[in-house]
């Protein structure tokens, strides 16, 4: 504040001295040469008048008419230092009242030449008239020892060489042009402080306009130090203050953003481990079971040993899919898209492989699988990973389809040319909360892991890996009661035409 005020007074001190200097270095220049203009005019009528040696009274009433037009007091001398005329003289004193009543009396400018003589001004006097008598015009302002004030002089010689000669000074007093400049610096002082007083307003708001946000952001930083994300900066306006405010609350949501995700993620990390555990330690635990009983010899019956060896290997082939797909995850996210098996291929005739394959099972069931596929297009891709992406989505469909319930397959071209893959069953559904998890490993909509449907939760995490470095994306929606719909999307940069 206080710095915006001190430049608000240089400013104004500063604008104020530069006027008055041009105003004044203006003003003397024109005063000067008129002074000087009328000085030389004056020199040919008087040289006119002391060639006809014209009456004394004449000379004198000639310059008190000068002095009233000009304004300027003149004095005129001749070559030997001698006062021979002189206009009005403004003084106070005795004297000076009795040169103003015999201003045109020969006597009156006697008694001033006396005066002029015999006083302190002889030296100043004939120190100006010395460079007048020389030729030169003598302009400069000073404090006139006579008239006790500020003059304009002029000096001005008349007369030539073979003729009489002198000099004529004209004295013009500055006090109101003084005044005037007085006039200037009360405006300017008036001005200054109403500025002074607006700037102190101006400031303090302008101050905590920006204080206050800081004060908040410095709260605000210091809550997400701590932890407290949801603290946030009061933004207003469009300013530098407000982006930075803006961007402290962008970063605040941010690492809210982050620190969610990273406990969602050591969630699913805790998640993972404990149904890696559940899903590893029921086989092995049957195996091991069955394989003691029949190594002991607890169990003697022959079909009793065959049925058990028939659930052990059931439960190896089990436990090697599991890792044969926990393998798969973690080749899929190794890779960001596709490097090898990448080729054109016919979508219609991979969903109809597929289907075949899942007919023995819906079959049994009395499940209609639905073929929509437009013969046309394809994708390009690998061919196991997208027969393998269709597998698991109508698998998964056929698992939680009830009976003599339908299937559709769909592959159609939509009309911004991407490919459009979908399954949609009649099942269940999923539930709102449980859309969002369904594609992490070994996540059951089931929460008591109950086999009433077979599978290792690691499909849907297959599917998303496949998906994604496919570079296509996948919806779902799904209606609790009339069943669910999985749309795989991929882009037209990936479709060809058979």
């Amino acid at each position: 504040m206080y710095s915006f005020m001190a430049l608000i007074v240089v400013i104004v001190v500063g604008v104020t001295a530069g006027i008055s200097y041009l105003i004044a270095d203006y003003f003397f220049k024109i005063k000067e040469q008129e002074l000087a203009q009328k000085g030389n005019e004056m020199a040919e009528t008087i040289e006119y008048f002391m060639l006809r040696d014209t009456d004394r009274t004449t000379l004198h009433r000639y310059i008190v008419a000068v002095d009233r037009l000009v304004g300027a007091r003149i004095w005129l001398f001749d070559n030997k230092y001698d006062l021979l005329a002189a206009s009005l003289v403004n003084t106070d004193d005795e004297t000076g009242s009795k040169l103003i009543r015999n201003y045109n009396s020969k006597e009156g400018t006697e008694l001033l030449g006396k005066e002029i003589k015999g006083g302190n001004l002889s030296t100043k006097v004939r120190s100006i008239l010395k460079d007048v008598y020389s030729g030169k015009s003598v302009k400069s302002q000073i404090f006139h020892p006579y008239y006790k004030e500020q003059v304009m002089l002029v000096g001005v010689p008349y007369g030539k060489q073979d003729g009489a000669h002198g000099a004529i000074l004209l004295a013009e007093p500055l006090s109101g042009f003084d005044s005037f400049l007085r006039d200037i610096y009360i405006y300017t002082s008036i001005v200054g402080v109403l500025a002074l007083i607006l700037s102190l307003f101006m400031v303090r708001r302008l101050s905590r306009s920006i204080i206050r946000p800081l004060i908040s952001m410095k709260d605000s930083a210091a809550a997400i130090a701590s932890g407290d994300y949801t603290r946030k900066v009061e933004v207003h306006g469009e300013d530098e203050v407000a982006a930075l405010g803006r961007a402290l609350n962008a970063l605040g949501n941010d690492l809210s953003a982050f620190v969610d995700k990273t406990e969602r993620t050591e969630k699913i990390r805790r998640d993972f481990v404990a149904n890696v555990s559940h899903e590893l330690r029921t086989p092995i635990t049957i195996i091991r079971g069955y394989n003691e009983a029949i190594s002991d010899g607890t169990i003697t019956d022959k079909e009793m040993i065959q049925r058990y060896r028939a659930l052990i290997n059931e439960e190896t082939i089990r436990l090697e899919r599991m890792i044969r797909e926990l393998l798969n995850i973690s080749r899929f996210q190794a890779s960001d898209e596709l490097t090898t098996g990448i080729e054109p291929l016919p979508l219609a005739e991979i969903v109809r492989n597929v289907t075949e394959k899942l007919m023995v099972k819906s079959v049994k069931r009395h499940v209609t699988l639905v073929i929509h596929a437009d013969e046309n297009i394809g994708v390009i891709g690998n061919g196991d990973q997208l027969v393998q992406l269709i597998m698991i989505l109508g698998d998964n469909a056929l698992k939680y389809s009830p009976d003599n319930g339908t299937i559709a397959f769909t592959a159609v071209r939509q009309e911004d040319g991407s490919v459009l893959l979908s399954v949609a069953d009649q099942g269940p559904g999923i539930p709102e909360e449980d859309l969002p998890f369904i594609w992490e490993r070994f996540y059951k909509v089931d929460k008591s892991h109950c086999r009433n449907v077979p599978g290792t939760g690691l499909g849907l995490a297959i599917a998303k890996e496949i998906i994604r470095v496919h570079g296509a994306k996948a919806q779902v929606f799904s209606t609790q009661g009339v069943g669910t719909r999985f749309e795989v999307t991929f882009p037209k940069e990936k479709v060809v035409l058979c």
